[in-house]
């Protein structure tokens, strides 16, 4: 009886919290704009990264720094379908139902979404015997084959100059829609025994193995459904920033994405987006000091790299007093926690 109580004040709170993250959404969107928004939305955008790259180097342990690639492809995908027809006949050179073709951006949002899936698959799937540095270095390879293809299939990709005049679709309510989806997912794959079979994996192939565990083929999965995840990313900053060109995505990027699972806690859902958005606002509050400023009458030089060396420091600091992020590894919310209350209450 407590136990039925539990759970419906449970849900209760859920569709509270749920409709004011609605009304907070329309309020931002209404009343939000210019540089704050920009920060807004790239944190929802980050934490869709971060919670992708989670399922791959955090619950299946499987250290990939091929994200980069992954989101280059599915934006240019994407935006090749969204981009306006007389841009594409003037500046590419595109079959004829590519150029032809102009879908809805949830539509190319999908696409750009499993062609990631398919490509990473590819390109990975013979690095799976691979450990430990050796898969980490195969990985790093998806970015440099990526960045190369964009900057050489010029009929595609215009090449170095990139892509202009992308439709600027992505929102508010796409860009944080998308991201309460992924939560409930992850949420609900953490707590599945497909997704504890591949948090096992994660933390001990050998008893994996013992348990009738498929290696490799778990390995494929979580990189699957990470790559997909990251793969939906890349429409949304395409359609954010409405332009695209090969080195968007590259290590600087990645870096960042990295800094932010570490800073915020890999392997956990909140740390992933308290990360993402701890790095997300200190990278652009911090830009304008790294561009060059005016101090008492003092002009400060550029510094060149200076956001690179302070997320360093950062992520030094972090491994050296909290090593499991500053979330823990048990994240915000633990399972824990509440199961201790149900029996807490059980018994009173």
């Amino acid at each position: 009886m407590i136990n039925k109580r539990w759970t419906a004040v449970q849900r209760g709170c859920y569709l509270l919290v749920f409709l004011a993250a609605i009304v907070l959404l329309a309020l931002i969107e209404k009343n939000m704009k210019g540089f704050y928004l920009g920060i807004f939305l790239l944190f929802g955008i980050n934490a869709i990264i971060c919670l992708g790259v989670t399922i791959t180097n955090g619950y299946a342990n499987v250290f990939s720094l091929g994200f980069g690639g992954i989101m280059l492809f599915s934006a240019y995908i994407s935006s090749l379908f969204t981009l306006p027809i007389q841009y594409k006949t003037t500046f590419l050179q595109l079959p004829i139902w590519i150029e032809a073709a102009q879908l809805p951006f949830g539509i190319s949002l999908i696409l750009g979404a499993i062609a990631a899936v398919l490509a990473s698959i590819t390109l990975v799937l013979p690095a799976f015997r691979l450990r430990g540095h050796y898969f980490i270095l195969a990985s790093l390879g998806i970015n440099i084959v990526m960045t190369n293809l964009a900057v050489n299939l010029r009929s595609y990709t215009h090449g170095p100059l990139g892509i202009r005049n992308v439709p600027f679709s992505t929102n508010v309510w796409w860009v944080y829609g998308i991201l309460f989806l992924v939560v409930i997912f992850m949420w609900r794959f953490t707590h599945s025994k497909f997704g504890r079979a591949i948090i096992t994996l994660g933390k001990d192939q050998t008893l994996a193995v013992t348990m009738g565990i498929d290696v490799v083929r778990y390995k494929i999965y979580a990189f699957a459904i990470g790559s997909f995840i990251v793969g939906l990313a890349g429409p949304l900053w395409v359609h954010y920033t409405g332009s695209m060109h090969p080195e968007v995505f590259g290590l600087v990027f990645v870096f960042q994405i990295i800094a932010m699972l570490i800073i915020g806690g890999i392997g956990t859902i909140s740390g992933a987006i308290v990360g993402a958005g701890i790095i997300t606002t200190f990278i652009h509050l911090a830009r304008p000091i790294q561009e060059g400023f005016k101090i008492f009458n003092l002009q400060v030089p550029p510094l060149v790299g200076l956001i690179q060396i302070l997320m360093a420091a950062m992520i030094f600091i972090v491994l050296m007093y909290k090593p499991e992020g500053l979330l823990g590894k048990n994240g915000i919310v633990s399972p824990g926690i509440l199961k201790y209350k149900i029996k807490k209450g059980k018994e009173n």
